[in-house]
């Protein structure tokens, strides 16, 4: 799930602004939601609708092209009813509502100008995760869901020119014994990259042992579990009792086996869970050496937070490990997103114009941007994961309302 951004003083627009019927504002005073909207009605087929759906009939007056709109007015008027509407506005729930704000409708309050704008606060929610339905595979001709379980193997990860870079620095990294933080947010592709990283030594029969701990806290991954993941994964030996004897254990373990030809690399993920104390442990496994050899590198993977914990204004007592570590960063699909919804496709032997209408990506890429920290400013929240939920949710809904492909409009519908 992501956050929701709300923005306080001033309106994020969209490509069109929604034209929302009265029913919504109906709905509001009754105190009814949407979804329980969306459990009183069926589709000619049998089926209910989804909350997007009747989302687009509210906010867009857009309806499902297979089912009448008259076979759903009629649903929607009883609906009214059962909650003690007055006929009045239910005559009228299906109109495009002049004032959506609701000011003029309560009590005290005219549709006469004030003269000023009252604050607007608007939320943004970027799309949940969902599944493509079997409606969807259906309506697309499509036999698998190309955005789930969609990485079985080195050809199937999409690399950009960016994500190409960071995978090399890993690699480098791990062959090198370098020391390297790939950051990126939840979504963007770092286990992606790590799971490559892992596959490809093992491909390519690397004399290189990967460490792992496995702690799935990582708050509480403190040196001496570190040591233990090292000793437990480079030997059949047990970890010994002190810190300081563990390290000296470690130092033998790794001497002796790095003179065997073989290389070694310590991978933490979720490392922006780390504690300062153990981010500067790090830094002393890093500098074992046998001779100008290094005998461990280190990669760890996490969220933004751990670009603010290698941070010297933040965290000026680690300076030692930030000063070593080199940062990179995992950044949004942007001008990459045809390319990679293309090779997803392409996994299922579909084409982009096969699904979608051209419009729809410059769609997509206004629906995933968020307001920035100052004013004006926006982010691009477009990274695969996102990108995964929105397209699923959009070919979802233009097989339910009865599109051909997924348009601007229905882009902006989820």
């Amino acid at each position: 799930m992501y956050p929701k951004i709300y923005q306080e003083g001033w309106e994020v627009r969209r490509m069109r602004e929604p034209t929302p019927l009265n029913l919504k504002r109906i709905l509001a005073q009754q105190g009814v939601s949407q979804v329980s909207l969306c459990n009183a009605l069926t589709l000619v087929d049998g089926t209910t609708p989804s909350e997007a759906t009747v989302s687009q009939i509210i906010r867009r007056d857009i309806w499902p092209r297979r089912t009448p709109k008259s076979f759903l007015k009629k649903q929607i008027d009883d609906f009214l009813r059962t909650h003690e509407v007055p006929e009045h506005e239910i005559s009228t729930a299906l109109e495009i509502d002049d004032d959506p704000s609701g000011y003029a409708a309560r009590p005290g309050n005219t549709r006469k100008s004030t003269g000023t704008t009252a604050p607007v606060i608007n939320e943004i929610q970027l799309p949940e995760n969902e599944m493509l339905s079997q409606q969807a595979k259906r309506h697309f001709k499509l036999f698998n869901d190309p955005f789930i379980d969609d990485v079985k193997g080195p050809d199937d990860v999409y690399l950009s020119e960016d994500q190409r870079y960071i995978r090399e620095a890993m690699y480098y990294a791990a062959k090198n014994a370098g020391f390297l933080a790939v950051i990126g947010e939840s979504g963007a592709g770092k286990s992606t990259l790590r799971k490559d990283l892992i596959d490809r030594i093992t491909r390519n029969a690397e004399p290189l042992t990967v460490i792992q701990p496995r702690i799935i806290d990582k708050g509480r991954l403190t040196a001496g579990a570190i040591c233990d993941a090292i000793i437990e994964d480079v030997s059949s030996e047990t970890p010994k009792r002190t810190l300081e004897a563990k390290a000296r254990q470690i130092e033998r373990l790794l001497t002796g086996s790095g003179r065997s030809g073989n290389a070694h690399v310590l991978i933490i993920e979720e490392a922006h869970d780390l504690t300062v104390a153990t981010l500067k442990y790090l830094k002393r496994f890093w500098e074992l050496e046998d001779g100008f050899k290094r005998l461990l590198g280190i990669v760890l993977v996490g969220q933004p937070e751990l670009k603010g914990a290698l941070d010297l204004r933040r965290n000026w007592d680690a300076r030692e490990v930030i000063n070593r570590c080199e940062i990179a960063e995992l950044h949004p699909l942007n001008g990459n997103l045809e390319d990679y919804i293309r090779a997803k496709l392409k996994r299922v032997g579909r084409s982009l114009g096969d699904i979608f209408h051209p419009e729809a990506f410059d769609a997509i890429r206004t629906r995933l941007q968020i307001p920035g920290r100052s004013l004006g400013a926006t982010v691009s929240m477009m990274y695969p994961l996102v990108v995964n939920n929105t397209v699923s949710k959009a070919m979802n809904l233009a097989a339910e309302i009865g599109e051909e492909k997924v348009n601007a409009e229905i882009i902006k519908g989820v």
